[in-house]
């Protein structure tokens, strides 16, 4: 029996339905970012934080450039959130989908770079996927760019490029090329990798407390680990056994990233990795999904609208797109005269299920209990309390509609020449993959590859740095938590990271994960604790205290001022299986707040 092979088209496209999935997953990991960072706008992007704009823009490379850095003050940042929030909410639903995602990209690297020093794997994985993303028709399906394209120039699901191939290839460089990185015997001989990770408590999460206790298991994880993303990346690709290896492999790696966000606090970066892999969901699944759910019309549904309005014919279409009736035909109802002689009646647009036809607000019921996915809330408008109300909306809807129709033709004009992704956009897919290659290839030691200057200037300031490091050699063997133990100005001891009056507890907490406000917190502190770079260890202890003299101040009311603190880490080290752990102090830096 011959085998079949997948072309290589078949291998590295992108199904347009998974590019629309990726599209509104991106987004809405956009908008959780902006809203987790926006905890700590003040803290982490203004000059009363512990990052002041001067002390950045020191630690940023000549061509790293940010919007962010312009103003160091609270309002400034805020409203660069706003519009951040607002471009991706354009993007999830797909309006000017190409402008949309390079303005989520630039406003993304523009945060990013504000503060380097809270960033993590989720950031730069986060940043690759939209500059990827700027070169492909995210918005091609299910989108208001493909409710206003009156002439389809994608006429087909299956879609392939330089730049899906690109795409592709960076989602699995992100594990081939750690796992080449794991060279510690921990990840091979000995089997004890996932072991050393669960033992970091300042990361670990509860559960992962409870289950390191299964040393059999975590060393069948560690393995598991190793393999999946040494063989995956190639397998995933594999013309043999496509479908199949694609399904497998795609399911292993997400499952993968599911026991990540169950062990470890991460922060979002399971989200973004998983979303990521779903850009290997093949056709067949979404073929299968239709099958599964489809129309729950009992007869064929078509939209009738009065041509020569604008708007008219512009909301049914983008109702056809987004209660996902592709095959729903919308039509002039003056193309059947006994349909146009109602709808000039009725004063109404008309739906018709066979041989019935529906009105007004009635009709939109229908139609949304004609949809797969949305018919719950059709069932909810159908009923008859909400029918008055809702005629009522329509008519005023009917009353100015020629109002309606200019303020569409403004902000949703009708795409008569879609983005194209032409030759321009397939060179620079193809320069960019070359690039990135060789990003990750100079982060293997034993090649020795070095990369010239002008290259380092060219990625910072596109932001297309990687160097998949994670837990590579080997995890970390460190767990620190803060300890930071104050004197007020009237002369009380004050525990100066928790607020509490009195000496520091200098035991260890039962969950030391939780001392952390989030992961960016975490991932400061730790920066800050961190003794591998000791000129950039004193620069953040210096601002972090200088910032909680400030804040401090800002939300002292009546209690006296800080005078003095001093800034501890109790640092576990984690010992071989088997042996007890044991806790340091080390004293990281002394502060006066009136010096």
């Amino acid at each position: 029996m011959a085998v079949r092979l997948a072309s290589f088209r078949t291998v590295f496209g992108i199904d347009l339905r998974t590019l629309a999935l990726f599209r509104v997953l991106l987004s809405i990991w956009i908008l959780i970012d902006l809203g987790m960072r926006a905890r700590d706008l003040v803290a982490h992007y203004t000059d009363f934080g512990v990052m002041p704009r001067a002390v950045q823009i020191e630690h940023l490379y000549a061509t790293t450039w940010s919007f962010h850095l312009a103003n160091g003050s609270a309002w400034f940042q805020a409203i660069l959130f706003i519009l951040a929030g607002l471009v991706a909410v354009a993007l999830m639903f797909g309006w000017r989908t190409r402008v949309m995602t390079v303005l989520s990209w630039a406003l993304l690297l523009s945060l990013q770079n504000r503060n380097t020093f809270i960033l993590s794997g989720e950031d730069n994985l986060a940043l690759l996927l939209l500059f990827w993303a700027m070169l492909l028709p995210l918005g091609a399906r299910y989108s208001v760019d493909a409710a206003l394209t009156r002439s389809n120039p994608f006429p087909a699901n299956a879609y392939f490029s330089i730049a899906t191939t690109a795409l592709l290839i960076q989602g699995m460089s992100m594990y081939f090329f750690s796992a080449l990185l794991k060279t510690h015997p921990i990840w091979v001989s000995e089997g004890t990798a996932v072991y050393y990770a669960l033992q970091l408590d300042y990361l670990v999460t509860p559960f992962a407390l409870w289950f390191r206790q299964f040393q059999d298991l975590m060393t069948g994880l560690t393995y598991y680990v190793y393999l999946l993303e040494l063989i995956g990346p190639i397998l995933i690709f594999s013309p043999v056994f496509h479908r199949t290896f694609r399904t497998v492999f795609m399911l292993a790696f997400i499952s993968m990233h599911v026991a990540f966000a169950l062990f470890l606090e991460i922060g979002f970066f399971p989200y973004i990795s998983i979303t990521m892999n779903l850009l290997f969901m093949p056709a067949w699944m979404w073929d299968k999904i239709a099958e599964l759910l489809p129309g729950r019309a009992r007869a064929p549904v078509a939209i009738w609208f009065d041509r020569g309005c604008d708007f008219c014919e512009k909301t049914c279409n983008l109702l056809k797109v987004f209660l996902f009736l592709a095959k729903t035909p919308v039509r002039p109802a003056q193309d059947e005269p006994e349909i146009g002689k109602e709808l000039e009646a009725r004063n109404s647009w008309v739906l018709t299920i066979g041989d019935e036809r529906f009105y007004k607000f009635e009709a939109l019921g229908r139609l949304v209990s004609a949809a797969p996915f949305f018919w719950p809330l059709g069932w909810f408008m159908r009923r008859p309390f909400l029918q008055k109300g809702g005629n009522t909306f329509y008519d005023w809807v009917g009353r100015n509609r020629s109002l309606f129709s200019r303020v569409t033709a403004f902000c949703l004009p009708w795409q008569k020449t879609p983005p194209r992704y032409g030759a321009m956009t397939q060179i620079v897919a193809a320069l960019s993959l070359f690039f990135v290659t060789m990003q990750n290839v100079s982060t293997l030691p034993a090649l020795g590859v070095s990369l010239p200057n002008q290259f380092v200037a060219v990625r910072q300031a596109l932001g297309l740095y990687q160097n998949w490091t994670m837990f590579a050699p080997y995890p970390e063997m460190t767990s620190p938590w803060p300890v930071i133990e104050g004197e007020l100005t009237d002369g009380t001891m004050v525990d100066v990271y928790t607020g509490n009056i009195g000496l520091a507890d200098f035991n260890k907490p039962d969950v030391v994960s939780l001392t952390y406000a989030n992961y960016r917190w975490r991932k400061f502190l730790s920066n800050l604790e961190d003794q591998t770079y000791e000129d950039r260890t004193q620069v953040l202890a210096l601002n972090y205290a200088r910032f909680l003299c400030r804040d401090w101040t800002a939300n002292a009311a009546e209690r006296a001022g800080l005078s003095n603190f001093v800034i501890f880490f109790q640092i576990e080290r984690t010992p071989p299986p088997g042996e007890t752990k044991n806790i340091e102090t080390r004293q990281v830096w002394t502060h006066d707040c009136h010096a």
